[in-house]
């Protein structure tokens, strides 16, 4: 139970033995909310986790405009 007498949604102790076991995740890739990429692919998570960093267009610091305070 929750503080605000819930029961959780939320088996832990599933999920702890999910991870012992090493099970993969569950993933659909056309539900579109299962996300952009199948978490138990690595080298799509290092993709995407990489290039969700990048901002487009890199502009020069020549270029940036600050706004000023008047």
């Amino acid at each position: 139970m929750t503080i605000s007498g819930q029961p959780s949604k939320t088996d832990w102790e599933r999920v702890r033995k999910s991870i012992q076991m090493d099970e993969p995740i569950p993933y659909d890739p056309n539900d579109s909310d299962d996300g952009p990429y199948d978490p138990n692919d690595d080298e799509a998570v290092d993709r995407f986790l990489t290039e969700a960093n990048r901002v487009h267009p890199v502009l020069p610091a020549g270029i940036l405009k600050i706004a000023k305070a008047s």
